[in-house]
């Protein structure tokens, strides 16, 4: 007899195609209906999709706490092991890891257990190291659905490129298989034999899975009377849980590697990465804001004796956590949606900014004067680096002491790239007894460069005093040069390259989820001329800026066959920062979106590409690029040259690489490389389009998903003399992790950094949870272990910061340093 396991779930966007705060109600009634049900029915089970925000969504509005927890502690309701379900390919491992601590940080709060599955059913794909994530918080098992392309593979051993493995059991059709929504008690019977029997032949096993719920699917109280009338000699079944069923499946023989994004038998979705960029911008700033600048600012300040509330840190990184659901972060839900997100991340953002200038005076034993600037150098090695920020001094000749080389320059006006006052004042704010005292009298904002070396994770104290000399405004050389279109050439090492950087525009007659070409109408920058001007030079940094206006059509037409004839302005600046000695360019792009259904790029034609990286969590991983001629008409969704990045890709044999701050697609055409900056549609969902088939969501109307407005893109350019994957890292870290800056004269303490890493790359330097003790974890994205010397007691822990398991992967290690 084949055991047919039912598991009875809801799966739970906090917010998609309506509001938070709507679907809270009707959680609400969920949770109201389950309780009635269990209360009449002791043995009930039900999934509550693998999240523990939800109880803090129903404690929230008064929810029956005390009721509900004991039916978790139970395990009549199995939460967790997550906070949220995310999107795996715009959040960082490291986001993952906190929000699985997260959700530890409930379970202890109401006392109650974790489900051991990682459950992962709604995914637009999986990214390539997620098995090293789950491996390192101690799971076995994983359920999820898209990116694997087969149906006849119901279980498999999945490996990321360093070798961590995981089981995983596929929901070969989702995890609404067995959904009773919209279906009379005899159509679901049906549904439930139906589906039985399919995967019984697929698997040939006796135990099979089906998943009764889907998108906030409100329970059936008579489900377990329906299973019992349904079992017969052949099938019987049964109302169960994930770790249960998982507990009778045997280990899967079968492997799989790497990255799971196959869009065959059900679509991936996959650009969402490129909708609504303005939201995925913003949430890289606060990301990166609060692992490499707010954490270890706080572990600093921990090994230093300086305790701080851990509670503060987790408020920003809630409002980060609660901003990264898939529906969320992907963009791909109502207007409101997004500007609820936009309003977490911006307060997550605020408030980390404001948490590094509260450790930072924590680590200065005094402040003498604002004539100054405290730098806080992010990097774990000593670094001599050109750093660049806004100070607020009267007006005069001034330079730094103790610097390499300094300017500082008043700010014009008309200088739209002025930063606002809680960067460089943020200290003085914290410091002053008077808040009308923080901008010192007599003073208007100057723009200040200067180099200068910093030691690793650590603080240093320049002093700003009356110019002494002038500096030379020697040339320096450079490999690159300004075209008169204003792209880039570029004359290095044997490799010579031209109009790199120029923006192609295509029509998008897609939706949130997918871009969708209806005519293929290209309009490019190549054949522009630009208005070239200096805006910058010093013995150290020359910045150059491009002003062109592209003429586009406006829209689609009406019957959305074709665009417009009506061309619109859309007048776009680029900003080139060069550096000397070194083969890198900074590059911003600036520009006013007047268009609609639209895809811009910016276009790199660096000729046929052979091989390509993209970043996974804790390494590099190797993009298959294929020349897509055969029949794809039964595929649900186009299969196509298109990567999801997190901020890096790069070529081997051009010796090329991008570093992107929030630009996380790209595709590989016959030219070469594109990044998609900003994609302009009007529909969460459509079921006219070339790329997909049928409606990923509902067919609502998002006219700000346009994307009209102001926009800055940010990326580098860096070119290898040897291509190295540590290299790589390390140089993208150096365009990525720039000085923070605070305007004072301080005396700094003595701050003691208890490692010194020689090979390998900074992955946390955090406070651990629950102790005086802090985190340290590194990566080799070579594969290799990583070479760490450790001055105080480490013990080995894994992600979840419990003591660490033997025979786990080597090249990502985590140790807990106590004082």
């Amino acid at each position: 007899m084949t055991q047919v396991h039912v598991v009875t779930h809801t799966h739970w966007d906090r917010e998609w195609y309506l509001s938070f705060e709507v679907f809270r109600v009707r959680l609400i009634e969920l949770m109201e209906k389950l309780l009635q049900i269990m209360e009449k029915d002791p043995d009930y089970h039900f999934h509550l999709d693998g999240q523990t925000v939800v109880l803090e969504d129903y404690q929230e509005v008064g929810g029956n706490m005390e009721k509900l927890i004991k039916l978790v502690r139970q395990g009549n309701i199995q939460v967790g092991p997550w906070y949220i379900l995310p999107d795996e390919f715009l959040i960082t491992g490291e986001a993952w890891i906190r929000n699985y601590l997260y959700s530890q940080k409930i379970a202890k709060r109401f006392g109650i257990p974790l489900s051991k599955v990682a459950y992962l059913p709604d995914m637009f794909g999986h990214n390539a190291y997620m098995p090293t994530i789950l491996k390192g918080l101690g799971m076995e098992w994983s359920v999820l659905w898209r990116g694997v392309g087969r149906e006849d593979l119901l279980t498999f051993l999945w490996k990321s490129p360093h070798g961590d493995a995981v089981n995983v059991y596929h929901l070969v059709d989702g995890y609404g298989n067995a959904s009773h929504q919209d279906k009379t008690e005899e159509e679901f019977k049906e549904r439930l034999l139906e589906e039985a029997k399919r995967l019984e032949k697929l698997q040939g096993d006796s135990v099979i899975l089906l998943m009764n719920g889907t998108d906030h699917e409100l329970p059936l109280a008579n489900i377990k009377d329906i299973l019992k009338e349904l079992s017969s000699e052949e099938l019987h079944f049964f109302q169960s849980d994930l770790e249960t069923f998982l507990s009778e499946l045997e280990k899967p023989e079968k492997e799989i590697l790497g990255e799971l994004r196959n869009p065959k038998k059900e679509p991936v979705l996959k650009n969402v990465t490129s909708t609504r960029t303005s939201g995925k911008r913003l949430h890289f700033e606060a990301d990166q804001l609060y692992e490499h600048y707010v954490e270890p600012l706080l572990a600093l300040a921990k090994m230093n004796g300086e305790e701080m509330s851990p509670e503060e840190l987790w408020y920003g990184w809630k409002l980060i956590l609660q901003s990264q659901p898939h529906d969320s972060i992907c963009g791909c839900g109502a207007d409101e949606v997004h500007r609820t997100v936009l309003d977490r991340l911006r307060r997550a953002i605020d408030h980390g900014k404001m948490l590094c200038a509260k450790a930072a005076k924590r680590l200065v034993t005094r402040i003498h004067s604002e004539k100054g600037l405290l730098v806080f150098n992010p990097l774990e090695w000593e670094s001599e680096t050109l750093v660049e920020t806004i100070v607020y001094l009267p007006r005069g000749n001034w330079q730094l002491e103790e610097a390499d080389f300094s300017v500082i320059l008043p700010v014009e006006d008309s200088d739209s790239n002025q930063k606002g006052l809680e960067d460089p004042l943020a200290l003085r704010f914290l410091s002053e007894h008077s808040v009308d005292t923080v901008v010192p009298p007599d003073s208007v904002p100057h723009r200040c460069y200067f180099k200068a070396k910093l030691p690793p994770l650590g603080l240093k104290s320049f002093k700003i005093v009356p110019r002494k000399t002038l500096e030379d405004e020697t040339k320096f050389a450079t490999p690159f040069e300004i075209a008169e279109n204003g792209t880039l050439k570029v004359c290095w090492e044997g490799f010579k390259y031209e109009n790199l950087c120029y923006v192609k525009d295509v029509e998008d007659a897609g939706d949130e989820y997918n871009f969708s070409p209806v005519c293929e109408e290209t309009y490019t920058s190549v054949s522009i001329s630009a208005n070239v001007e200096s805006v910058l030079h010093t013995p150290w940094i020359k910045r150059d800026r491009v002003n062109f206006t592209l003429k586009l059509p406006k829209s689609l037409t009406p019957d959305r066959k074709r665009r417009s004839r009506e061309l619109v302005r859309m007048p776009v600046t680029v900003e080139y920062s060069f550096y000397k000695d070194t083969p890198t360019v900074d590059v911003r792009v600036e520009l006013e979106n007047n268009v609609k259904d639209h895809m811009l790029t910016m276009v790199f034609p660096l000729g046929e590409i052979k091989e390509l990286y993209t970043d996974g969590y804790f390494g590099l991983v190797k993009q298959e690029v294929k020349n897509y001629k055969e029949d794809y008409t039964n595929w649900v969704e186009l299969p196509e040259n298109t990567f999801a990045l997190w901020s890096v890709v790069t070529v081997p044999d051009k010796r090329i690489t991008l570093v992107t701050r929030g630009i996380h697609e790209v595709h590989v055409t016959k030219a070469g490389l594109e990044l998609t900056l900003l994609r302009g549609v009007e529909w969460l969902s459509r079921d006219d389009l070339k790329t997909r088939k049928g409606h990923a969501g509902p067919a609502l109307r998002t006219p700000e998903a346009q994307e009209l407005g102001k926009h800055r893109f940010e990326f580098s350019l860096i070119l290898h003399k040897k291509w190295d994957p540590e290299e790589v890292y390390k140089e993208a870290r150096k365009a990525l992790l720039r000085p923070k800056i605070w305007q004072a004269n301080c005396e700094v303490k003595k701050i003691k950094v208890p490692f010194k890493i020689h090979r390998g790359i900074l992955s946390a330097f955090k406070p651990a949870e629950g102790q005086r003790d802090v985190i340290l974890r590194v990566f080799n994205p070579t594969g290799r272990e990583p070479e760490v010397d450790i001055f105080d007691h480490a013990e080995k822990v894994d992600l979840a910061e419990r003591p660490q398991k033997e025979n786990e992967n080597p090249s990502l290690r985590t140790w807990k340093i106590s004082r």
